[in-house]
């Protein structure tokens, strides 16, 4: 899409420029980045790309809007200024788009959405299911990633949701809880005797299957040790929470598993379950604050609310 843009000095009757808004984008993201090759991982485009757009906008606005120094992608004066501006045409592009979508009764586009968790426990098929059967012209992207990095794509767009456990305090993120999470301790069945009447300090003192310190996983057991005043062993370390029953039945050592997981795997006597206390989470939709009147959005929370439909879901104004 090409807006008209005022720009003094332009040889033009109306004294005025068409700008390509995916130029506009590229410039308000390497000025937020400082970086060409950080921007062009967010933009899905390849590092000569976006110096390519941001020539092109100089060229059209007959100034230079960088400065490349040894810390990355500086704005000039000039750039900071012509920022505001450009900020506030690709909000109003925006808003136009909105703005027909919603007129058409109908969410389109792209969706792309993070998760850090097993698919089957975010009731996944049935909500991209319930998605596409009332609005159908959308384009899902499902992602896996850490929950720490689900944050940071919502953050800089890269990901336009994302599920997470566990709140993480960011103004520019709503955080909508969806459903409580109780995480057990397992082990292997062999083990059943030693987890008997087993503490924390038990518990710490045998071999752990852990998770990376980005993974929720990783901090709801770090605080569990830390109020115990005791720190586990951790001999594996796995990125995917659907590796972690796998090694806890191989034997190679505890584990968290969501409680119905570790359950129904006690159930089957594939784990030994350890009897002490529950850790206590809560399943998070994250969306970013200035798009989550985007139809779109509004689509994904209606549909994870007609999904979710037990009394915990909560969606504040």
């Amino acid at each position: 899409m090409r807006v008209p843009v005022t720009v003094p000095g332009e040889g033009k009757p109306d004294g005025g420029a068409l700008m390509d808004l995916h130029h506009l984008k590229t410039f308000a993201t390497v000025a937020r980045e400082g970086s060409l090759t950080r921007s062009a991982q967010i933009l899905l485009l390849s590092q000569p790309a976006v110096s390519g757009h941001i020539k092109l906008l100089e060229e059209e606005l007959g100034t230079v809007l960088f400065e490349r120094t040894a810390k990355g992608m500086q704005l000039t004066r000039e750039g900071l200024i012509l920022l505001e501006e450009a900020e506030r045409t690709l909000d109003a592009a925006k808003a136009l788009v909105n703005r027909a979508r919603g007129l058409q009764g109908d969410a389109a586009g792209p969706l792309a959405l993070g998760i850090a968790s097993d698919p089957a426990a975010l009731r996944l098929g049935t909500l991209l299911a319930t998605l596409l059967a009332t609005h159908p012209r959308l384009r899902l992207r499902v992602s896996h990633h850490l929950s720490a990095d689900v944050v940071d794509r919502v953050q800089d767009g890269r990901l336009d949701a994302g599920f997470v456990l566990e709140e993480r305090p960011d103004q520019a993120l709503r955080h909508l809880p969806v459903a409580p999470v109780r995480l057990r301790v397992v082990g292997p069945a062999a083990w059943r005797d030693r987890l008997a009447g087993a503490g924390w300090s038990d518990l710490a003192a045998l071999p752990w299957v852990g998770t990376p310190p980005r993974c929720s996983f990783h901090l709801i057991a770090a605080r569990a040790f830390a109020r115990n005043g005791v720190a586990p062993g951790t001999i594996i370390e796995v990125d995917q929470e659907s590796a972690l029953k796998g090694l806890v039945v191989e034997g190679l050592g505890l584990a968290l598993l969501r409680e119905e997981q570790a359950l129904a795997a006690a159930a089957t006597g594939e784990v030994a379950l350890w009897s002490g206390e529950a850790l206590r989470s809560h399943l998070h939709l994250i969306l970013p604050l200035d798009k989550e009147g985007e139809p779109a959005l509004q689509a994904l929370r209606a549909a994870v609310r007609a999904v979710w439909q037990d009394p915990v879901w909560q969606d504040p104004p």
